[in-house]
This record gives structure tokens, C-alpha cells and sequence, in this order.
């Protein structure tokens, strides 16, 4: 009888020790992104509202640090000061062009940035999912893009465009808020929030027509953008379990 409560032990499931374990691993990803950016200070008196295009190259580590790199090309429609060229037109009010014919010019913004940044995933849902808030440093340029429709116009070949397009640049910070999201189930991954950017820009013309020399002053271009990526993942974190009985 001395051995049946050892026989009873013996035949009994007995769990020792069970342990489930997250092992959080980064999540690398490529993100097309489009913004919406309304301009202040400077850059509302010289454009109108544009669009920034662009591609980031981004990093969650195993600790939720966001780090990310991007480029983006910037564009709009609307230069406020359409005069620029007014000393070139005609008493009719057009600019001619080399054939004596009236020329087609059509001004727009252009412009591009590259950031370096810095932030952090707070997680809602689940460890892929959550607030992104991140801050970042970077370069930003922008100049009036003077287009010649397809014709010849001498006093704007490349090099006295250059008088007139009042091309700005220098070194930017932003900071960002949003949603990040990397579904598990829906395999749709994408990212969405407000960003604030300051460049702190100078001009890059030696001889700027609009005051017939150069232009020492350090601008104030700020945006306000509204901004939504689609997160295309390279590696995803993944949830391994270990249990001992």
C-alpha cells in the first residue's frame, strides 16, 4: 500500500511550469507617403496650399523606437506674386518669344525635403499597432518653377530663370502625430496624422531681381500637413510561445 501514492503521482498530469513569452523582434517597412501641407509665416505669403510626395525607409526595434529616413518632392499650383515678370511683357500685357510669337509661362512651386527621425509606438491594439509620435531634423528647398510652354523665351534660358525663381533652402524640424497601424489579420498596414515642419531657409540667389541684389534674411517657412502612408512591411515582428509541463 506504501506504493500507491507514488503509483497515484506517477499517473497524474502534473504541470511543473508553464510559461508564455513575447518575443518582440523590429519591424523594417517602406512607406510611400502623401501630405497635404497648408504654409505659414513666409511660405503662406509666397504659395498657395501643395503636396509633398514622397518615400521613407523606417525601423520599430524590439523596444518601440520608431527611427526613420525619407525624401519627398514637394509641388503646388500657387505662387501668390505673379509680377515677378512684369517688366518682360508688352504694353498688351505679354511676354514674346523668340519668333514673335506670344509665349506661354506658367508658374508653380517646386521644392523637395529629406528628413532624419526620431520617435516612438505607443501600442493600443496590440504591439504593431498604435500612437506614432516622432520628431525629426532634415533639409528643405523650394524655389518658383518658371515653365516655358514650348517655345523659346531668351531672357528666361536657365541661367536668368535664376533672377526670378528666388530659390530658398536650409535646415528643417518637424514634429509628428498620428496612427501607425501593421494588421495581423487584414494584411492592410498604413500610418495617418498632423505634422508641423519649420525650415529655416535662406535664399540661394546671389542676384535676386525682385530687390536687385541678394537676400541675407532668414526665412520663416512653416507647414501644417496632414499626412497618410502605406506601410509596405520587409519583416515583421513575430509571437513565439514556450511552454514546459
Amino acid at each position: 500500500m506504501k506504493f500507491l501514492p507514488v503509483l497515484l503521482i506517477l499517473l497524474t498530469p502534473l504541470k511543473i511550469y508553464a510559461q508564455s513569452e513575447d518575443a518582440k523582434e523590429k519591424v523594417v517597412f517602406i512607406s510611400p507617403f502623401y501630405e497635404l501641407q497648408f504654409p505659414f509665416a513666409d511660405m503662406k505669403a509666397d504659395f498657395g496650399i501643395n503636396s509633398n510626395l514622397g518615400l521613407e525607409l523606417s525601423l520599430i526595434n524590439d523596444n518601440n523606437i520608431y527611427l526613420s529616413i525619407s525624401g519627398s518632392f514637394l509641388f503646388g499650383s500657387q505662387v501668390k506674386d505673379t509680377t515677378i515678370l512684369d517688366h518682360l511683357m508688352d504694353d498688351n500685357n505679354n511676354i514674346i518669344d523668340e519668333n514673335g510669337q506670344i509665349a506661354e509661362i506658367i508658374l508653380n512651386q517646386r521644392g523637395f525635403n529629406t528628413n532624419l527621425k526620431l520617435g516612438y509606438l505607443y501600442p493600443i491594439i496590440h504591439e504593431n499597432s498604435g500612437l506614432l509620435a516622432y520628431g525629426s531634423i532634415g533639409f528643405h528647398q523650394h524655389k518658383i518653377h518658371i515653365d516655358v510652354k514650348n517655345s523659346t523665351v531668351p531672357q528666361l534660358d536657365t541661367e536668368h530663370k535664376k533672377m526670378y525663381d528666388q530659390l530658398a533652402s536650409g535646415l528643417s524640424s518637424s514634429a509628428f502625430v498620428g496612427y501607425l497601424s501593421i494588421s495581423k489579420k487584414s494584411g492592410i498596414h498604413f500610418y495617418s496624422g498632423i505634422e508641423l515642419m519649420r525650415a529655416f531657409s535662406y535664399n540661394q540667389r546671389s542676384y535676386n531681381h525682385l530687390v536687385g541684389g541678394p537676400i541675407e534674411k532668414m526665412r520663416n517657412d512653416s507647414f501644417l500637413g496632414f499626412k497618410f502612408g502605406w506601410i509596405v512591411p520587409i519583416s515583421k515582428r513575430s509571437t513565439k510561445e514556450f511552454y514546459y509541463f
